[in-house]
């Protein structure tokens, strides 16, 4: 019987020939990544001299490596490799932000010390309960999405057969239910008028001196997300046709400190929006205040002149909204109140989903209308959506003419026949 093969990516035993004074020759056969036997051969002054040259040549042949992380490397080890194809991919800087906190907290005191060898499910599973029952649910999703690209990579690099990670899921625990509330119109009305009002505002000179007042509104007339408020320039709004493009947000970036991201939080969030009559007045009258060499050419700054940070700008938000007794209110119930505002007018379970960037429609009853609210009537294709039926085709477009060419849900969704011209009209919607 023949001798085995080597094993891919080694080599053989290293043969010697002394062929003159002071030249030795080092021969080996190297089994490539491509499975093929290969003699390499190299020359030194002696047989150390030799032997290194040749081990050099077998580690860069062919431009092929040995795997960057074996089945005895540890966790940590592989955990930087995958953070370094982290930050060379196009994911938002928010999104490597939090994949280095989880690996950071959670990932390496757990399991950092381990060799890849070592990672069974049962270690991944101890480690997503503990980090459950410490930190909550969320952190223990976030985690477990983190270790199975670590150990995913550790599958690409043959260090592992299978990912362990697919093997665990998280246990649902009951909890008790939340009922989503927003603002009531009448509501609405006196919260902006407790920041407009001067008797009001000069109770309150905080909210003036860090341009709330302004912002609010502008977060309550659209229902856009406070990053993507923050980064808000003249060169997105057209005032002419009422209407604000959605193409970035302030995210904060480690080692940058606040940039203009110029991708939203998705690919639903880049979006066009329609602006109701006092937003636009507010855009106007902000726009003509900004000079045209303004830097950073946002609409809303700091009072120090630079980018709105979204959480400071959120905890000043919570403060303000404290002073004028709005304790429950926070920056997402303004994005809640205008879905509210524009279902209870009839707009489609669609056209408030591409209003807010969300990527798919929810139930306005479940997840945006206030406590209370009787549903408004609908047409009957609106409600069809609403109960997860196939969406219609918009008139006009390439499969509008077929009685039997509805899409069904799981088709890409038509952005352009739903956008502005088709999507939300505030003159149907009523005055605030």
């Amino acid at each position: 019987m023949g001798r085995p093969p080597l094993p891919v990516g080694t080599l053989g035993r290293i043969d010697y020939l002394v062929v003159g004074k002071g030249r030795v020759r080092a021969r080996a056969g190297f089994r490539d990544f491509g499975g093929r036997r290969r003699f390499v051969t190299r020359y030194g002054t002696t047989r150390a001299h030799a032997e290194r040259r040749l081990r050099e040549a077998l580690r860069d042949r062919g431009g092929a490596t040995a795997p960057a992380a074996t089945a005895d490397s540890r966790l940590a080890a592989a955990a930087q490799l995958w953070l370094a194809e982290v930050e060379a991919s196009e994911l938002a800087a928010g999104t490597k932000r939090l994949y280095r906190f989880v690996v950071d907290s959670y990932v390496l005191p757990g399991l950092g010390e381990l060799r890849l060898r070592e990672v069974t499910v049962p270690a991944v599973d101890r480690l997503l309960t503990a980090v459950r029952a410490s930190h909550g649910a969320g952190a223990a999703k976030s985690t477990r999405s983190v270790l199975s690209g670590i150990l995913a990579l550790a599958v690409r690099h043959g260090a592992l057969a299978t990912n362990p990670v697919r093997e665990t899921s998280l246990r649902r625990t009951a909890r008790p239910a939340k009922t989503p509330r927003a603002l009531t119109v009448a509501e609405a009305q006196r919260l902006r008028e407790a920041q407009r009002l001067r008797e009001k505002l000069a109770t309150d000179p905080d909210a003036v001196r860090l341009d709330l007042p302004d912002f609010v509104d502008l977060m309550l007339g659209t229902g856009v997300r406070i990053g993507e408020a923050c980064a808000v320039r003249p060169t997105t709004i057209d005032l002419d046709a009422a209407t604000l493009a959605i193409t970035a947000t302030v995210v904060r970036v480690p080692g940058r400190g606040l940039v203009i991201q110029e991708v939203p939080k998705s690919e639903a969030g880049r979006r066009t929006i329609a602006l109701p009559p006092f937003v636009v007045h507010l855009l106007r009258r902000r726009c003509a205040a900004v000079p045209p060499d303004a830097e950073p050419p946002v609409l809303f700054r700091s009072p120090q002149g630079r980018l709105r940070d979204p959480n400071n700008t959120s905890g000043d938000l919570r403060a303000a909204l404290d002073r004028a007794g709005f304790d429950w209110v926070t920056s997402h119930v303004f994005r809640k109140t205008v879905a509210t505002r524009l279902d209870e007018a009839g707009v489609s379970a669609w056209q408030i989903a591409d209003h807010l960037g969300h990527t798919r429609p929810t139930s306005p009853r479940t997840s945006t209308r206030a406590a209370g609210w009787p549903a408004p009537k609908r047409p009957p294709h609106c409600s069809a959506r609403c109960n997860g039926e196939p969406r219609p085709v918009p008139p006009g477009s390439a499969r509008g003419d077929s009685p039997a060419g509805a899409p069904s849900q799981n088709m890409p969704r038509q952005r352009s026949h739903w956008g502005v011209r088709e999507g939300v009209r505030w003159s149907s919607v009523g005055p605030w």
